[in-house]
């Protein structure tokens, strides 16, 4: 966490408060004071530690958002993100795992052997793990596809030995719609 950062505003400078927040922020990603990575203070602890209104720190975590300098994330916090093109790599991996993890949750049923989407720390996954987590989600995907087409492999084959046993045998399995279930005992 970004606990050492040295923010402070001039309050009677030209400048709007919320603008030196920004460069502050900004320069310090520049300068490597703050990692791609790197979580930052909360709204809260932003607005004192630099003596601002919550609702300006909030505004300049949003414009730094809109820049593509910093993620915030429901629940998790604001974290610096990484720099150049990466950041649209990041974003379509999201997207990626998004859509894996839908036809995921689709197609088995939640257990033990569900993903756990929540990642280890108070970070940013790396472009590199986030690829892990996709590369994994598909992987899963592939297995329950074969599993699928195995299952569907073994329900025709124990449609056709059905359908070549004897009209009596046929009529007593319990597995024909039309079947009569006789209960014994009381």
């Amino acid at each position: 966490m970004a606990a050492s950062l040295a923010l402070s505003v001039d309050r009677s400078s030209d400048v709007p408060v919320g603008a030196q927040l920004a460069a502050q922020l900004r320069d310090a990603v520049r300068g490597g004071t703050l990692a791609p990575g790197d979580l930052l203070p909360s709204v809260r602890a932003l607005a004192g530690q630099a003596g601002v209104n919550v609702n300006t720190a909030r505004a300049v975590y949003h414009r730094l958002e809109n820049e593509g300098i910093v993620r915030s994330e429901q629940g998790r916090g604001t974290f610096v993100l990484t720099r150049g093109n990466e950041a649209a790599v990041r974003r379509q991996l999201h997207e990626e795992i998004a859509a894996l993890e839908s036809r995921l949750v689709y197609r088995s049923t939640l257990g033990a052997d569900s993903p756990d989407r929540r990642s280890p720390g108070g970070r940013l996954l790396s472009t590199a793990e986030l690829t892990a987590v996709r590369n994994a989600l598909d992987e899963r995907l592939r297995e329950l596809d074969a599993e699928r087409a195995e299952l569907k492999l073994r329900i025709a084959r124990l449609r056709e030995a059905d359908a070549q046993q004897p009209d009596g045998a046929r009529a007593s399995s319990p597995s024909r719609p039309a079947a009569r279930v006789r209960w014994v005992g009381g």
